[in-house]
This record gives C-alpha cells, structure tokens and sequence, in this order.
C-alpha cells in the first residue's frame, strides 16, 4: 500500500491555513482538524476499495513465442466489485533473453462487473523454453488516494521457436513463381524421375539420353521424353551446432540461419511431394528425425529446432555420417548446414562427406561472412586499414580455395549471404531434382 500523488497535494493543502490564518491557534486547529480528515479519508478508500482477490487476472494467449519477432502478450483483467479500478500489470520477464518493445507496465481502467484485455510486446532474442512466474498488479483506492499492491503467480512457461513468418512467402512463390525484390526466382522444373510425363522436340543442351529412338525415327526430327521429378524421395537436413556455427552477422548467430533455411526448405521439400529429415549434430549426434511429411512431422521438427544451441567444440562429421549412413539406406539429398575456418577444419569434414557421396547426394550449405567482404572492399586510407583489408583478402582467397576443394571431390557447395540463405538453399534444390531425380 502506498499514497498517491492526489493524497499528498491535499495534505499540502492543510498548510494553507497556517500562513492565511492570523490567529495561530486557530490555524493549528485547522490545519489538525484538516490533516484529521484526509488522514479519515485515506482509511475510508484503504477499507472501502476492494480487496486484490475481487481481481481476476488470466494469461489469454498460447505458449508459443517467435524468434527476432515481435510478440503480443495478452492478459485478461476481470474486475467483480462493484467499483470501477484504475489497474496496473507488469509482467515478470527473463529479461537477459527479452526485449520489451512497447510499455512494460499495462495500465487501464476496469469498469465494475467488466473484463478487459491488457497486452505488452516483447521480442525474444533467443530461441528456448523460458519462464514467466508472476504477474505484479497496483490498483488506485475508489477515492483515489491509497495504492494497492498484489503479485499473481501466473507461470507459464513460453517455448521461443524459429521465425515461421517467412514460410508464408516462400510458399507463395513457389506456387506463383514469383520474382523476389533482387530478381531472384524459386525455379519450377522437370526432372529425371521414373515416371514418364511427355514427350517435346529436342533443343540444344538437352541430354541425348533421353531421346526416345522410336518416335524420333517416326518423325524424322528428334524428340526426348520428359519425366516427372522423382516423388518421395527422402531429403535431409544435417545442421551443425559447434564453434562456426555460433559467429554472429546482423544480429543473428549462423545456426539461426540455418534453423530457419532447414524449415523452409522441409516446408518446400514436402509440398513438391519429397520426405524430409533432420539430423542435430555437434560432437556427437543430438537428434534424428526420419524422413516424413504432415503436419505432425512439420511440428515434430519444430521442437527439435527450438531449443537447441551452439557449442565451443570442433563437430564430429565422422559419428554423424555413419549414423546417418546406419539409419538411411534409400538414395537421399543431404543438405550439411555447416562451416569451417582452418584448413584442418575443410580435410575433416572433406574426407567424411567423400564417404557420404557414394551412395548419397551431399550439399555443403555454407553462409557468407558480410563484414569480412565489406572489410576487403574497403579503400584503405591509413596503415591499418590497409592491413585489415589484407587480412580479409587473404581469409577470403583461402576461404575460396577449401570450397573449391570440395568441388573437386564432386560434392556440390552452396555459398550464400545473409539476406538470400534460405533462398539459394531451396534453389539447389531444386536444381538437383531437375538434374538428377
């Protein structure tokens, strides 16, 4: 319980008659009887106002929150006096891991007998479970005087998931087929299925194995059989979580990226009719997901992802590749969503996906480091600057050189910025279906 500001200027007040009354007794007399009086009416709003129980406070809104977004957070306020409250909510938030981006207190009047909806928003910015314990509530007294405290012990314990957002608009282009803002498009294709789907006059480029002898013979002109993209194929995602994966860039950690390119490119991998599956890995296998579809799985491969974190450790591409090779016989896309900084790094993880490749299709999706490529275009104006763009022109010839390493075993590499990751993921894709089936 506490005074409010409306308490204290009517107890100022009372000094009036003091400085406007000659007669001093009668002015301490007055200002007695003055002090007597709001001290009165304070205990009158204390024991008149309604008690904290006379107030029902619920969490309306799910348990799930969205990563690097920002989420409403909902409360419903039933008063059931007979008076109308002035209220005040404030949430108890993990505040190391939340950032509140409207007012953290809730304030809002509740008529008598009425329910109302109070909200604040927060932006989480790390993906886990975390708990909410309690709810903090002040109210005003009915004469406005006197301020009374409550605390609630609402926990709730919100589970921050990737950003689904952008799975709607990857979505809409793969049905639409539509440009992005860089002019990039999801390509549509054909690809070299079993099933057969048409047949069309041969063009330049097209593989000779595919002519269909027989009809061409009959229309004296060559004609190649077109086959629909192989179905059901199991397509997985393998992310990595040890030390390269923890690098930040633009606010975000490398394993968040990948979290959320694995997510679009499962969502786009099972609405073409293919099965995906997930692998966590660090220095030992985390998680297996078997390749599937439906919703069910969709939500399965949500709680995998929401809480996992990177680690200090170098990953152990061995332990994972043979698990994987243990568990999945059919012929399957891998996509590796990984990364290295030494060269001991790159002969690791290239002598472990050469064994993967032979009965397997791996693509090493690595993620562009923006600050290091702006350092190497930078026009060096001072001695240090001409060092750091040194350095970065070195680190990035080098990068270069291990990429093309795995090239030359035949493992296709996927290097991409920050803002096309996800993209460029789903394009390979589908630029191996169309090539290989």
């Amino acid at each position: 319980m506490s005074l409010t500001k409306k308490f204290i200027y009517l107890a100022a007040l009372g000094l009036l008659p003091l400085a406007a009354i000659t007669d001093k007794g009668a002015g301490v007399a007055v200002f007695f009887v003055y002090n007597i009086l709001i001290l009165a009416a304070y205990l009158i709003d204390f024991f008149c106002t309604p008690r904290a129980k006379d107030i029902e406070i619920t969490r309306t809104d799910y348990d799930k929150l969205y990563f690097k977004a920002e989420n409403t957070i909902y409360f419903s306020v039933k008063n059931n006096s007979s008076y109308p409250l002035e209220v005040t909510l404030r949430d108890e938030i993990p505040d190391f891991h939340f950032r509140v981006i409207s007012e953290k207190e809730m304030f809002g009047i509740v008529p008598a007998f009425c329910e109302r909806l109070f909200s604040y928003k927060v932006l989480p910015t790390k993906r886990g479970s975390f708990l909410f314990p309690r709810v903090y509530i002040n109210y005003k007294g009915i004469l406005g005087l006197c301020v009374k405290y409550a605390k609630r012990p609402l926990e709730i314990e919100y589970k921050v998931y990737p950003n689904l957002k952008d799975l709607s608009k990857y979505r809409l282009l793969l049905v639409k087929s539509m440009a992005l803002e860089n002019g990039r498009r999801i390509i549509n294709v054909r690809g070299d299925g079993q099933e057969f789907e048409s047949l069309r006059e041969y063009a330049d480029g097209d593989d000779f194995r595919k002519i269909n002898w027989a009809v061409s013979a009959r229309n004296s002109k060559f004609v190649i059989n077109q086959y629909d993209v192989e179905r059901n194929q199991p397509v997985f995602m393998f992310i990595d979580t040890g030390r390269p994966m923890s690098y930040m860039l633009k606010g975000y950690k490398k394993l968040d990226y990948a979290i959320n390119a694995a997510l679009i490119l499962s969502d786009i991998v099972n609405r073409r009719g293919d099965n995906s599956g997930l692998v966590v890995f660090g220095t030992r296998v985390d998680s297996y997901t078997s390749a599937g579809k439906g919703a069910a799985h969709r939500n399965n491969l949500m709680e995998t992802l929401y809480h996992i974190g990177d680690t200090l450790a170098s990953s152990d591409y061995g332990t994972a590749f043979r698990t994987f090779l243990t568990r999945q016989k059919r012929r399957s896309i891998v996509f590796i969503f990984t990364d290295f900084e030494t060269e001991i790094e790159l002969s690791d993880l290239a002598s472990q996906v050469r064994i993967l490749a032979r009965n397997h299709v791996p693509v090493v999706v690595l993620m562009k480091n923006d600050s290091v490529i702006k350092m190497s275009n930078n026009a060096a104006k001072d001695t240090p600057a001409m060092y750091s763009r040194s350095v970065a022109n070195e680190y990035l010839s080098e990068r270069a050189k291990l990429i093309r390493t795995l090239n030359l075993i035949g493992v296709m590499c996927v290097e991409s910025d920050s803002e096309n990751f996800a993209l460029d993921t789903v394009n390979s894709y589908l630029k191996i279906k169309a090539s290989r089936g």
